[in-house]
Protein backbone atom coordinates (compact mmCIF):
# COMPACT_ATOMS: atom_id res chain seq x y z
CA UNK A 1 0.00 0.00 0.00
CA UNK A 2 1.48 3.34 -1.19
CA UNK A 3 1.90 6.16 1.43
CA UNK A 4 -0.63 8.45 -0.92
CA UNK A 5 -3.12 6.14 0.16
CA UNK A 6 -2.13 5.26 3.56
CA UNK A 7 -2.37 9.05 4.47
CA UNK A 8 -5.15 9.57 2.53
CA UNK A 9 -7.19 6.92 4.63
CA UNK A 10 -5.39 8.22 8.06
CA UNK A 11 -6.41 12.06 6.73
CA UNK A 12 -10.47 10.58 5.88
CA UNK A 13 -9.80 9.58 10.17
CA UNK A 14 -11.30 6.13 9.07
CA UNK A 15 -8.33 4.66 11.01
CA UNK A 16 -8.34 6.75 13.59
CA UNK A 17 -12.03 6.90 14.06
CA UNK A 18 -12.70 3.41 14.12
CA UNK A 19 -9.80 2.60 15.90
CA UNK A 20 -10.84 5.00 18.91
CA UNK A 21 -14.31 3.26 18.63
CA UNK A 22 -12.81 0.03 18.89
CA UNK A 23 -10.78 0.70 21.94
CA UNK A 24 -13.41 3.42 23.96
CA UNK A 25 -10.55 5.43 23.64
CA UNK A 26 -10.01 9.32 22.69
CA UNK A 27 -6.77 10.47 20.79
CA UNK A 28 -5.23 13.46 21.82
CA UNK A 29 -4.05 14.41 18.24
CA UNK A 30 -6.40 17.49 17.24
CA UNK A 31 -7.29 18.01 13.62
CA UNK A 32 -4.95 21.44 13.30
CA UNK A 33 -1.68 19.02 13.56
CA UNK A 34 -3.44 16.48 11.25
CA UNK A 35 -3.69 18.99 8.92
CA UNK A 36 -0.07 20.15 9.31
CA UNK A 37 1.11 17.03 8.83
CA UNK A 38 -0.49 16.48 5.61
CA UNK A 39 0.78 19.80 4.64
CA UNK A 40 4.73 18.42 6.11
CA UNK A 41 3.80 15.08 3.53
CA UNK A 42 2.94 16.85 0.62
CA UNK A 43 5.64 19.43 1.00
CA UNK A 44 8.64 17.21 1.43
CA UNK A 45 7.60 14.69 -1.53
CA UNK A 46 8.05 17.83 -3.84
CA UNK A 47 4.06 18.53 -4.09
CA UNK A 48 2.85 21.21 -2.01
CA UNK A 49 -0.37 23.19 -2.24
CA UNK A 50 1.28 26.20 -4.00
CA UNK A 51 2.03 24.10 -6.88
CA UNK A 52 -1.11 22.61 -7.66
CA UNK A 53 -2.78 23.67 -11.21
CA UNK A 54 -5.42 26.15 -12.12
CA UNK A 55 -8.81 25.30 -12.83
CA UNK A 56 -7.11 25.17 -16.35
CA UNK A 57 -4.88 22.66 -15.63
CA UNK A 58 -1.89 25.27 -15.65
CA UNK A 59 1.15 24.96 -13.65
CA UNK A 60 2.36 28.35 -12.49
CA UNK A 61 4.72 27.02 -9.98
CA UNK A 62 7.10 24.15 -9.89
CA UNK A 63 8.62 22.61 -6.41
CA UNK A 64 12.21 22.97 -6.16
CA UNK A 65 11.62 20.43 -3.43
CA UNK A 66 14.15 22.40 -1.17
CA UNK A 67 12.45 20.75 2.01
CA UNK A 68 13.99 17.27 0.90
CA UNK A 69 17.46 18.78 0.79
CA UNK A 70 17.03 20.36 4.15
CA UNK A 71 15.59 17.44 5.75
CA UNK A 72 18.75 15.19 4.40
CA UNK A 73 21.18 17.39 4.90
CA UNK A 74 20.08 17.89 8.92
CA UNK A 75 19.74 14.30 9.13
CA UNK A 76 23.30 13.69 7.61
CA UNK A 77 24.58 16.89 10.36
CA UNK A 78 23.03 14.94 13.15
CA UNK A 79 23.78 11.14 12.30
CA UNK A 80 27.67 12.13 11.36
CA UNK A 81 30.02 9.12 12.03
CA UNK A 82 27.12 8.40 14.65
CA UNK A 83 28.54 5.38 16.90
CA UNK A 84 25.83 3.70 19.63
CA UNK A 85 27.59 0.71 21.44
CA UNK A 86 25.73 -1.21 24.29
CA UNK A 87 28.04 -3.31 26.46
CA UNK A 88 28.39 -4.74 30.38
CA UNK A 89 27.06 -7.70 30.00
CA UNK A 90 25.28 -10.89 27.44
CA UNK A 91 22.24 -8.72 27.89
CA UNK A 92 23.84 -5.98 26.41
CA UNK A 93 25.54 -8.16 23.73
CA UNK A 94 21.98 -9.12 22.28
CA UNK A 95 20.63 -5.64 22.80
CA UNK A 96 24.10 -4.36 20.50
CA UNK A 97 23.37 -6.74 17.97
CA UNK A 98 20.19 -4.65 16.89
CA UNK A 99 22.07 -1.67 17.04
CA UNK A 100 24.52 -1.80 13.85
CA UNK A 101 21.37 -2.17 11.66
CA UNK A 102 19.33 1.14 13.96
CA UNK A 103 22.66 3.02 13.08
CA UNK A 104 22.22 2.39 9.29
CA UNK A 105 18.68 2.95 9.58
CA UNK A 106 19.25 6.29 11.01
CA UNK A 107 21.41 7.93 8.79
CA UNK A 108 19.97 6.70 5.22
CA UNK A 109 16.63 6.74 6.40
CA UNK A 110 14.69 7.39 9.73
CA UNK A 111 16.20 10.75 10.91
CA UNK A 112 15.53 12.41 7.61
CA UNK A 113 11.61 10.86 8.09
CA UNK A 114 11.66 12.45 11.77
CA UNK A 115 13.06 15.83 10.56
CA UNK A 116 10.24 16.15 8.16
CA UNK A 117 7.66 15.11 10.24
CA UNK A 118 7.99 16.36 13.41
CA UNK A 119 8.56 12.64 15.06
CA UNK A 120 8.90 8.93 14.44
CA UNK A 121 7.84 5.91 16.51
CA UNK A 122 10.49 3.47 17.18
CA UNK A 123 8.90 -0.07 18.55
CA UNK A 124 10.74 -3.36 18.96
CA UNK A 125 8.94 -6.36 17.79
CA UNK A 126 10.56 -9.21 19.23
CA UNK A 127 12.28 -9.85 16.45
CA UNK A 128 13.70 -6.36 15.42
CA UNK A 129 12.57 -2.77 15.58
CA UNK A 130 9.60 -1.15 13.75
CA UNK A 131 9.99 1.96 12.61
CA UNK A 132 6.70 3.63 12.62
CA UNK A 133 5.41 6.34 10.80
CA UNK A 134 2.80 9.55 12.40
CA UNK A 135 0.31 8.38 10.06
CA UNK A 136 0.11 4.82 11.46
CA UNK A 137 0.15 6.23 14.84
CA UNK A 138 -2.84 7.05 16.98
CA UNK A 139 -1.41 9.54 20.35
CA UNK A 140 -3.77 8.41 23.66
CA UNK A 141 -2.21 9.29 26.51
CA UNK A 142 1.08 11.55 27.88
CA UNK A 143 2.68 12.72 30.73
CA UNK A 144 4.75 15.65 31.58
CA UNK A 145 4.32 16.18 27.71
CA UNK A 146 5.52 12.55 26.55
CA UNK A 147 4.07 10.16 25.08
CA UNK A 148 2.99 6.84 27.07
CA UNK A 149 0.20 5.54 24.81
CA UNK A 150 -1.16 4.90 21.73
CA UNK A 151 -2.37 2.67 18.91
CA UNK A 152 -0.20 1.35 16.51
CA UNK A 153 -1.98 0.31 12.83
CA UNK A 154 -0.62 -2.36 10.84
CA UNK A 155 -1.70 -3.56 7.24
CA UNK A 156 -0.99 -6.09 4.83
CA UNK A 157 -2.83 -7.10 1.40
CA UNK A 158 -1.42 -10.35 -0.43
CA UNK A 159 -1.81 -10.03 -4.37
CA UNK A 160 -4.78 -11.97 -5.45
CA UNK A 161 -6.92 -11.71 -1.82
CA UNK A 162 -10.01 -10.21 -1.89
CA UNK A 163 -8.90 -9.21 1.37
CA UNK A 164 -7.07 -6.31 3.14
CA UNK A 165 -6.22 -6.74 6.72
CA UNK A 166 -5.53 -4.13 9.34
CA UNK A 167 -4.38 -5.20 12.92
CA UNK A 168 -4.70 -2.41 16.02
CA UNK A 169 -2.21 -2.54 18.52
CA UNK A 170 -3.14 -0.51 21.57
CA UNK A 171 -0.21 0.10 23.90
CA UNK A 172 -0.72 1.69 27.11
CA UNK A 173 -0.53 2.17 31.40
CA UNK A 174 -3.28 1.38 33.11
CA UNK A 175 -4.76 2.09 36.75
CA UNK A 176 -2.49 0.73 39.22
CA UNK A 177 -2.06 0.84 42.92
CA UNK A 178 0.99 2.54 44.74
CA UNK A 179 3.02 -0.65 44.35
CA UNK A 180 2.08 -2.04 40.61
CA UNK A 181 2.69 -0.55 37.61
CA UNK A 182 0.90 -2.16 34.89
CA UNK A 183 1.53 -1.86 31.00
CA UNK A 184 -0.94 -3.42 28.97
CA UNK A 185 -0.98 -4.31 25.12
CA UNK A 186 -4.27 -5.17 23.36
CA UNK A 187 -4.69 -6.78 19.51
CA UNK A 188 -7.55 -6.69 17.51
CA UNK A 189 -7.30 -7.93 13.49
CA UNK A 190 -9.64 -6.79 11.14
CA UNK A 191 -10.18 -7.55 7.34
CA UNK A 192 -12.30 -5.59 4.45
CA UNK A 193 -12.63 -5.62 0.60
CA UNK A 194 -11.38 -2.37 -0.06
CA UNK A 195 -9.62 0.46 1.73
CA UNK A 196 -12.35 2.45 2.97
CA UNK A 197 -11.93 1.22 6.25
CA UNK A 198 -10.49 -1.66 8.78
CA UNK A 199 -13.55 -3.41 7.92
CA UNK A 200 -15.06 -6.30 10.14
CA UNK A 201 -13.00 -7.93 13.34
CA UNK A 202 -11.55 -11.25 12.53
CA UNK A 203 -9.48 -13.99 14.44
CA UNK A 204 -5.96 -13.32 14.70
CA UNK A 205 -5.22 -17.02 13.90
CA UNK A 206 -6.14 -16.10 10.02
CA UNK A 207 -3.65 -13.42 9.67
CA UNK A 208 -0.15 -12.95 9.79
CA UNK A 209 0.14 -11.88 13.07
CA UNK A 210 -1.35 -15.23 14.75
CA UNK A 211 1.30 -15.74 16.64
CA UNK A 212 0.59 -12.54 18.55
CA UNK A 213 -1.21 -12.73 21.75
CA UNK A 214 -4.50 -10.79 21.55
CA UNK A 215 -3.93 -9.09 25.80
CA UNK A 216 -1.25 -9.15 28.06
CA UNK A 217 -0.31 -6.87 30.86
CA UNK A 218 3.32 -6.25 32.44
CA UNK A 219 4.53 -5.38 35.66
CA UNK A 220 7.20 -4.03 36.46
CA UNK A 221 7.25 -1.43 33.46
CA UNK A 222 8.48 2.33 34.10
CA UNK A 223 8.74 3.46 30.11
CA UNK A 224 6.22 2.67 27.65
CA UNK A 225 7.65 0.00 24.97
CA UNK A 226 8.10 2.29 22.76
CA UNK A 227 9.85 5.77 22.20
CA UNK A 228 9.65 8.70 20.25
CA UNK A 229 12.37 10.70 17.88
CA UNK A 230 10.96 14.12 17.66
CA UNK A 231 12.31 17.40 16.85
CA UNK A 232 13.66 19.26 20.00
CA UNK A 233 11.20 22.34 18.68
CA UNK A 234 8.21 24.20 20.24
CA UNK A 235 4.79 22.94 18.97
CA UNK A 236 3.28 26.12 17.89
CA UNK A 237 1.13 24.81 15.40
CA UNK A 238 -1.10 23.16 18.30
CA UNK A 239 0.61 24.52 21.78
CA UNK A 240 -1.35 21.86 23.58
CA UNK A 241 -0.23 18.81 21.79
CA UNK A 242 3.27 16.72 23.07
CA UNK A 243 3.74 15.72 19.19
CA UNK A 244 6.94 17.23 17.56
CA UNK A 245 6.73 19.44 14.40
CA UNK A 246 8.96 19.42 11.14
CA UNK A 247 12.28 20.65 10.57
CA UNK A 248 10.93 23.17 8.59
CA UNK A 249 7.10 24.20 10.30
CA UNK A 250 8.08 27.57 10.41
CA UNK A 251 9.63 28.10 7.30
CA UNK A 252 6.73 27.32 4.37
CA UNK A 253 6.45 30.58 3.69
CA UNK A 254 9.90 30.89 2.47
CA UNK A 255 9.96 27.96 0.90
CA UNK A 256 6.85 29.00 -1.72
CA UNK A 257 9.06 32.16 -2.28
CA UNK A 258 11.93 29.55 -3.12
CA UNK A 259 10.29 28.05 -5.79
CA UNK A 260 8.59 30.79 -7.37
CA UNK A 261 12.06 32.09 -7.63
CA UNK A 262 13.54 29.03 -9.19
CA UNK A 263 10.42 28.70 -11.49
CA UNK A 264 10.93 32.32 -12.78
CA UNK A 265 14.41 31.66 -13.49
CA UNK A 266 14.14 28.79 -15.61
CA UNK A 267 10.77 30.17 -16.99
CA UNK A 268 13.25 33.00 -18.07
CA UNK A 269 15.91 30.61 -19.40
CA UNK A 270 13.81 28.23 -21.00
CA UNK A 271 12.46 31.76 -23.25
CA UNK A 272 15.42 33.29 -23.68
CA UNK A 273 16.42 32.01 -27.10
CA UNK A 274 16.56 34.70 -29.87
CA UNK A 275 13.83 34.92 -32.23
CA UNK A 276 14.12 36.05 -35.97
CA UNK A 277 11.00 37.58 -37.34
CA UNK A 278 10.42 37.30 -41.17
CA UNK A 279 8.23 39.00 -42.79
CA UNK A 280 6.44 36.32 -45.02
CA UNK A 281 7.87 37.78 -48.86
CA UNK A 282 11.57 37.03 -47.68
CA UNK A 283 11.50 33.22 -47.94
CA UNK A 284 8.36 32.87 -50.60
CA UNK A 285 6.97 34.15 -53.83
CA UNK A 286 3.93 36.51 -53.37
CA UNK A 287 0.47 34.43 -54.48
CA UNK A 288 1.58 31.19 -52.93
CA UNK A 289 -0.82 29.26 -50.24
CA UNK A 290 0.49 29.66 -46.75
CA UNK A 291 0.66 26.24 -45.75
CA UNK A 292 3.37 25.76 -48.94
CA UNK A 293 5.61 27.23 -46.40
CA UNK A 294 5.93 25.68 -43.74
CA UNK A 295 6.91 21.59 -43.55
CA UNK A 296 6.40 19.10 -40.58
CA UNK A 297 9.67 20.25 -39.25
CA UNK A 298 8.95 23.83 -39.50
CA UNK A 299 9.01 27.13 -41.45
CA UNK A 300 11.29 26.38 -44.98
CA UNK A 301 12.37 28.71 -47.32
CA UNK A 302 11.87 29.11 -50.94
CA UNK A 303 13.82 26.27 -51.61
CA UNK A 304 11.98 23.83 -49.32
CA UNK A 305 14.81 24.37 -47.06
CA UNK A 306 13.86 23.90 -43.56
CA UNK A 307 15.12 27.33 -41.52
CA UNK A 308 16.18 27.60 -37.85
CA UNK A 309 13.73 26.77 -35.28
CA UNK A 310 14.12 30.16 -34.05
CA UNK A 311 12.89 32.12 -36.91
CA UNK A 312 8.97 33.19 -36.96
CA UNK A 313 7.10 34.26 -40.65
CA UNK A 314 5.33 37.24 -40.19
CA UNK A 315 2.71 36.58 -43.03
CA UNK A 316 -0.04 38.43 -44.96
CA UNK A 317 1.50 39.79 -48.20
CA UNK A 318 4.15 41.85 -46.17
CA UNK A 319 6.18 44.03 -48.30
CA UNK A 320 9.50 41.98 -48.18
CA UNK A 321 11.43 44.36 -46.01
CA UNK A 322 10.02 42.84 -42.49
CA UNK A 323 13.22 41.46 -40.58
CA UNK A 324 13.58 42.18 -36.59
CA UNK A 325 15.81 39.95 -33.84
CA UNK A 326 14.50 39.94 -30.26
CA UNK A 327 17.62 38.62 -28.25
CA UNK A 328 16.08 38.19 -24.35
CA UNK A 329 18.19 39.88 -21.27
CA UNK A 330 18.91 37.74 -19.27
CA UNK A 331 18.46 38.30 -15.51
CA UNK A 332 20.15 35.66 -14.35
CA UNK A 333 22.39 37.22 -11.90
CA UNK A 334 19.81 38.90 -10.16
CA UNK A 335 17.39 35.82 -10.37
CA UNK A 336 20.36 33.87 -8.80
CA UNK A 337 21.04 36.74 -5.59
CA UNK A 338 16.95 36.26 -5.21
CA UNK A 339 17.15 32.39 -4.99
CA UNK A 340 20.56 32.63 -2.56
CA UNK A 341 18.15 35.37 -0.24
CA UNK A 342 15.33 32.67 -0.14
CA UNK A 343 17.74 29.98 0.58
CA UNK A 344 19.31 31.55 3.48
CA UNK A 345 16.11 33.11 4.90
CA UNK A 346 14.67 29.33 5.05
CA UNK A 347 18.23 28.13 6.58
CA UNK A 348 17.77 30.99 9.22
CA UNK A 349 14.19 30.34 9.87
CA UNK A 350 14.81 26.44 10.35
CA UNK A 351 17.60 26.97 13.07
CA UNK A 352 20.48 26.99 10.98
CA UNK A 353 23.20 29.97 11.07
CA UNK A 354 22.85 32.50 8.58
CA UNK A 355 25.03 31.73 5.54
CA UNK A 356 24.68 27.78 5.45
CA UNK A 357 22.02 27.28 2.66
CA UNK A 358 23.51 28.92 -0.64
CA UNK A 359 23.79 28.20 -4.06
CA UNK A 360 27.40 29.27 -4.85
CA UNK A 361 29.07 28.24 -1.16
CA UNK A 362 31.54 29.62 1.29
CA UNK A 363 34.66 30.83 -0.30
CA UNK A 364 38.44 30.58 1.25
CA UNK A 365 39.83 27.85 3.87
CA UNK A 366 38.26 28.21 7.51
CA UNK A 367 39.97 27.31 10.47
CA UNK A 368 37.52 25.08 13.02
CA UNK A 369 37.52 28.25 15.19
CA UNK A 370 36.13 30.32 12.43
CA UNK A 371 33.61 27.94 11.69
CA UNK A 372 32.31 27.16 15.32
CA UNK A 373 31.88 30.85 15.76
CA UNK A 374 29.91 31.17 12.25
CA UNK A 375 28.00 28.31 12.93
CA UNK A 376 26.91 28.91 16.27
CA UNK A 377 23.21 28.45 15.55
CA UNK A 378 23.94 25.27 13.18
CA UNK A 379 26.03 23.50 15.90
CA UNK A 380 23.30 24.51 18.57
CA UNK A 381 20.64 22.90 16.76
CA UNK A 382 22.15 19.86 15.70
CA UNK A 383 23.42 19.35 19.03
CA UNK A 384 19.95 19.75 20.18
CA UNK A 385 18.87 17.47 17.45
CA UNK A 386 21.41 14.54 18.68
CA UNK A 387 20.22 15.12 22.41
CA UNK A 388 16.77 14.23 21.26
CA UNK A 389 18.25 11.17 19.53
CA UNK A 390 20.03 10.08 22.50
CA UNK A 391 16.90 10.09 24.62
CA UNK A 392 14.89 8.14 21.80
CA UNK A 393 17.79 5.68 21.74
CA UNK A 394 17.85 5.33 25.60
CA UNK A 395 14.06 4.81 25.42
CA UNK A 396 14.02 2.42 22.93
CA UNK A 397 16.79 0.03 24.37
CA UNK A 398 15.02 0.35 27.48
CA UNK A 399 12.05 -1.16 25.61
CA UNK A 400 14.74 -4.10 24.08
CA UNK A 401 16.12 -4.91 27.23
CA UNK A 402 12.28 -5.49 29.05
CA UNK A 403 11.27 -7.17 25.93
CA UNK A 404 14.34 -9.64 26.65
CA UNK A 405 12.64 -10.11 29.98
CA UNK A 406 9.29 -10.70 29.04
CA UNK A 407 10.18 -13.60 26.27
CA UNK A 408 13.59 -14.91 28.26
CA UNK A 409 15.49 -14.01 24.81
CA UNK A 410 19.06 -12.88 26.51
CA UNK A 411 20.20 -13.41 30.03
CA UNK A 412 19.62 -10.75 32.32
CA UNK A 413 22.58 -8.39 33.06
CA UNK A 414 23.44 -4.75 33.34
CA UNK A 415 24.11 -2.55 30.31
CA UNK A 416 26.09 0.77 29.59
CA UNK A 417 25.40 2.95 26.34
CA UNK A 418 28.09 5.00 24.69
CA UNK A 419 27.23 7.60 21.61
CA UNK A 420 29.83 8.97 19.27
CA UNK A 421 29.41 12.08 17.56
CA UNK A 422 31.68 13.13 15.01
CA UNK A 423 32.10 17.16 15.51
CA UNK A 424 30.41 19.14 12.53
CA UNK A 425 33.30 21.54 13.62
CA UNK A 426 36.07 19.22 12.70
CA UNK A 427 39.42 21.03 10.37
CA UNK A 428 41.73 18.00 9.81
CA UNK A 429 44.73 20.06 8.42
CA UNK A 430 43.85 22.27 11.27
CA UNK A 431 44.31 19.59 13.87
CA UNK A 432 46.72 17.71 12.18
CA UNK A 433 49.24 20.59 12.70
CA UNK A 434 47.95 20.86 16.66
CA UNK A 435 48.60 17.47 17.10
CA UNK A 436 52.04 17.81 15.27
CA UNK A 437 53.16 20.52 17.65
CA UNK A 438 51.49 18.46 20.95
CA UNK A 439 54.19 15.25 19.61
CA UNK A 440 57.07 17.88 19.23
CA UNK A 441 56.76 19.32 22.50
CA UNK A 442 56.35 15.89 23.97
CA UNK A 443 52.43 16.29 25.08
CA UNK A 444 51.59 13.25 22.36
CA UNK A 445 53.21 10.14 21.79
CA UNK A 446 54.95 10.52 18.07
CA UNK A 447 53.89 6.88 17.34
CA UNK A 448 49.76 7.86 18.05
CA UNK A 449 50.50 10.86 15.49
CA UNK A 450 51.41 8.45 12.74
CA UNK A 451 48.99 6.33 13.53
CA UNK A 452 45.78 8.94 13.68
CA UNK A 453 47.37 11.07 10.56
CA UNK A 454 49.08 8.50 8.08
CA UNK A 455 47.16 5.80 8.67
CA UNK A 456 49.99 3.20 9.88
CA UNK A 457 49.20 0.54 12.62
CA UNK A 458 50.98 0.79 15.69
CA UNK A 459 52.88 -1.70 15.16
CA UNK A 460 54.14 0.02 11.82
CA UNK A 461 54.12 3.63 13.88
CA UNK A 462 56.22 2.42 16.90
CA UNK A 463 59.19 0.96 14.60
CA UNK A 464 59.59 3.40 12.75
CA UNK A 465 59.87 6.04 15.48
CA UNK A 466 62.64 3.81 17.17
CA UNK A 467 64.49 3.84 13.90
CA UNK A 468 64.77 7.51 13.79
CA UNK A 469 66.00 7.45 17.23
CA UNK A 470 68.45 5.26 16.44
CA UNK A 471 69.88 6.74 13.21
CA UNK A 472 69.04 10.47 14.70
CA UNK A 473 69.72 10.73 18.28
CA UNK A 474 71.38 13.96 18.47
CA UNK A 475 69.11 15.71 15.21
CA UNK A 476 66.20 17.29 14.36
CA UNK A 477 63.96 14.95 12.89
CA UNK A 478 60.72 15.31 11.55
CA UNK A 479 59.11 16.21 14.85
CA UNK A 480 62.07 18.66 16.02
CA UNK A 481 64.31 18.10 18.61
CA UNK A 482 64.41 15.16 20.48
Amino acid sequence: MGIVTMIKRWWDSLWQKEAQDKFGVETIESDVMKAALNDWVNIYQGKPDWTLPDDKGNIDIESFNFAKKLCNETARLTTLALGITVEGSARADWINGFIESYISRMKNEECEKACAFGYIILKPNGEGIDYVMPWDFCPTHETDGKIDGGIFFDHYHEPGDKWYYTRLEWQRFEDMSEDVRIFRITNKTYKATGTNGIGQECSMKETVWANLQEDVAYENIEHPLFSIFKMPLSNNIDMSSPLGVSIFSNAQKELKSLDIAWTRLEDEIFDSQKITFLGDMLIDEPGRPVRSRFSPGGAVDKTGKSLPRHVRILPGSTTGDEYHEVNPALQTADRLSGIDHFLNLVGVKCGYSTGQFVLNGRSGQMTATQVEADDRETIQLITQIRDSLKVATDGLIYALDKWADIYNLAPVGVYEVAYDFDDITVNKEEDKLFELQLANQGYMSKARYLVRHLGMTEEEAAAMVAEAQEEQPEEESLFGKE
